[in-house]
């Protein structure tokens, strides 16, 4: 029993220690969204994304962020995917006044497999891979070359159309979680490197156009492995589907 205890003493001190030494920041943001596909037919899809993100403090620059992706649905239910990311980092600090950006390139493939259980309701998973290539820097000064690592990414969404009609526009509730984890050399402290969880509510407009209004959570955590942000952030994105088939 003595040893229980003492064990139990143990690892509660180890719970207070570990809370004493973690740094949270909170942090809250805007995101906006434009989003572009292009069907060249029912197997070929190019997808292009650009998003800004802001902080709402300072109404400072956070993140731009562009996509561009080629996916090929292998199967009515199976969709595969080819693509790169280009990635400009400022100052993660809204009080920051300096303007030094850090870029990125990020070639990804990814695979996603949706189940349609009826017409209205659809549960996707989804699993990316990536190679980051993060520019060198001292935090001031852009250096000569890359660190690289991989970071593998799975998301899991839920999506119900409000609507049994598909003759009308729709109006579509989505709810998913993404788990991001690091790999490589470069990684020491920070294996773990975010979650998202997110709500939206996707409004048809028309059949090529919609507007997405979500909430997003962002947990991360840097690479010190005792530093992370918490991060509340508003999205809109507008939809736009081109069809060429």
């Amino acid at each position: 029993m003595r040893v229980k205890k003492n064990l139990l003493l143990f690892l509660l001190m180890q719970f207070f220690v570990v809370k004493a030494q973690k740094s949270m920041s909170h942090q809250e943001l805007y995101w906006l969204r434009y989003y572009n596909q292009i069907s060249f037919n029912k197997k070929w899809v190019w997808h292009n994304e650009v998003e800004n993100r802001r902080f709402f403090k300072n109404n400072s620059q956070h993140q731009l962020v562009t996509h561009t992706h080629l996916h090929y649905k292998a199967f009515p239910n199976l969709d595969m995917a080819l693509g790169l990311t280009y990635f400009l980092q400022s100052p993660q600090d809204p009080n920051s006044t300096s303007s030094f950006i850090v870029p990125e390139i990020r070639p990804f493939q990814e695979i996603a497999y949706t189940n349609s259980f009826t017409k209205r309701f659809a549960l996707q998973q989804r699993i990316r891979v990536e190679e980051r290539y993060i520019h060198k820097n001292d935090g001031k000064i852009l250096q000569d070359g890359y660190n690289f690592n991989f970071r593998f990414r799975y998301r899991l969404q839920a999506s119900f159309k409000l609507r049994k009609d598909d003759r009308n526009p729709q109006t579509i509730v989505k709810i998913g979680d993404e788990l991001m984890i690091n790999g490589g050399e470069s990684v020491v402290y920070n294996q773990f490197d975010q979650n998202r969880f997110y709500a939206a509510l996707e409004q048809e407009i028309n059949k090529n156009v919609s507007i997405e209004l979500s909430y997003i959570n962002w947990y991360q955590q840097r690479s010190a492995g005792n530093q992370f942000f918490d991060r509340d952030i508003v999205r809109l994105t507008l939809y736009h589907k081109i069809n060429l088939d």
